[in-house]
C-alpha cells in the first residue's frame, strides 16, 4: 500500500489514540480510510502476534472447536483473518463480529468475505456469544472501563474456548491474569502456563512482573522499506513484538504438566543473565551465572527457549 503524507498523519493520530491510555466507550473510528491504514499497519503487527500464538496451539496439538466464532472488539477483522487462516471455517458454523464502531463491523465482514468467500458473519454492537462458541479477544480489554472488563469476564464465561492476545504490557497482563483466575475452575488453561494453579503473577513477590513473551516478527519487517519508514514515523521498534495471551478450552486436557516457561526477556550481561520463570511452584527470578552453566548462559543470551529445564 503506497502511503501518502495525509496517510501517515492519519496513522500518527491513531497511535496517538492507542497510547493515550483511556477507556474506549464510543466508536473511534472516524473513517473506513482509517481502518484501511490500520489493517494494512498496525494490524500487520497484531497480525505477526496472532501468528505466533496460533503457532504454539498447533505445536501442542490444539484445534479450534466446531461451533460460532465470535470476535469480541472485532476492529478491522485482524484476529478471526488469523484464526481463518490457521484452522480454516468449514467447521464453523457462524462468525460473529462484535464491536461499537458500525464502521469497524462492515469493514471487519467485507475483508473476511474477500478473503474466504461467502461466510454466515453477524454483525451486532452488543456481546452475544453462542452455544459451544469460540471467544476470540484481541487488543481490547486495555481499552475498556474496569466494569465493562468485569461485565465481559463474566459473558465469556459460557463460550466453549477464548483465545486472547494483548499487547505485553503490566497493565495487559493484569486483565489477562484477572480473566484467567475467573475462568481456571470452569475451563482448562491451553496456553502459555505450565499449570492450572492460581497465577503465581499474583504474590505480592512479583508485583514488578508481570506475564509477557516477546515473540519474532516475520523477516518483511526488517527487508521492506515500508516498516522501515512505520518505524520512523510513528517511533514503534517493528523487532519488537511483546505480548500477553490466555487460551482457555472447557474441553482440553494438557499432554503434560511439570514444565517451566521462560517469562518476558532476558536480562543479560557478559557475566550472568536474569531471568524469571513460571511453574506449578510459582513465578521465580532466577541469576544464571556464565561460570557456572555456559550452555545455558549462552543459549538465554542468543536464542532464548520458550521452554527450560
Amino acid at each position: 500500500m503506497e502511503l501518502s503524507s495525509q496517510d501517515w498523519k492519519i496513522l500518527q493520530q491513531l497511535r496517538e489514540r492507542f497510547l493515550c491510555g483511556t477507556s474506549v466507550q464510543a466508536p473511534y473510528w472516524r473513517s473506513r480510510r482509517e481502518l484501511e491504514l490500520y489493517h494494512a499497519t498496525l494490524g500487520q503487527r497484531i497480525a505477526w502476534k496472532w501468528r505466533a500464538v496460533l503457532a504454539e496451539l498447533v505445536e501442542i496439538g490444539w484445534s479450534l472447536p466446531a461451533g460460532a466464532l465470535v470476535d469480541v472488539g472485532c476492529g478491522s477483522g485482524i484476529a478471526t483473518e488469523m484464526v481463518l487462516e490457521q484452522f480454516g471455517w468449514h467447521h464453523l458454523t457462524e462468525i460473529v463480529l462484535v464491536d461499537i464502531s458500525p464502521l469497524a463491523l462492515a469493514f471487519a465482514a467485507e475483508r473476511l468475505q474477500e478473503r474466504f468467500g461467502t461466510l454466515p458473519i453477524r454483525r451486532t454492537t452488543a456481546v452475544e456469544i453462542p452455544p459451544h462458541a469460540t471467544v476470540v479477544i484481541s487488543h481490547t480489554l486495555t481499552e475498556l472501563p474496569l466494569d465493562a472488563f468485569e461485565r465481559l469476564a463474566e459473558q465469556v464465561m459460557v463460550a466453549e474456548a477464548i483465545i486472547v492476545v494483548e499487547p505485553g504490557t503490566s497493565h495487559a497482563s493484569r486483565r489477562v491474569v484477572a480473566l484467567r483466575e475467573r475462568g481456571r475452575q470452569q475451563f482448562s488453561i491451553v496456553a502459555p502456563c505450565p499449570h492450572q494453579e492460581r497465577c503465581g503473577m499474583l504474590q505480592p513477590s512479583n508485583a514488578r512482573h508481570w506475564c509477557h513473551f516477546h515473540v519474532s516478527p516475520p523477516a518483511e519487517a526488517f527487508t521492506e522499506r515500508q516498516w522501515a519508514r512505520f518505524a520512523d514515523a510513528l517511533g514503534i521498534d517493528v523487532g519488537d513484538l511483546p505480548v500477553s495471551f490466555l487460551v482457555l478450552d472447557k474441553q482440553w486436557e494438557a499432554a503434560s504438566r511439570g514444565q517451566t516457561r521462560l517469562i518476558g526477556a532476558p536480562d543479560s550481561s557478559p557475566v550472568d543473565v536474569v531471568i524469571v520463570t513460571c511453574s506449578q511452584e510459582g513465578v521465580r527470578q532466577q541469576l544464571v551465572r556464565k561460570a557456572d552453566n555456559p550452555a545455558l548462559y549462552r543459549l538465554l543470551r542468543k536464542h532464548p527457549p520458550r521452554w527450560i529445564a
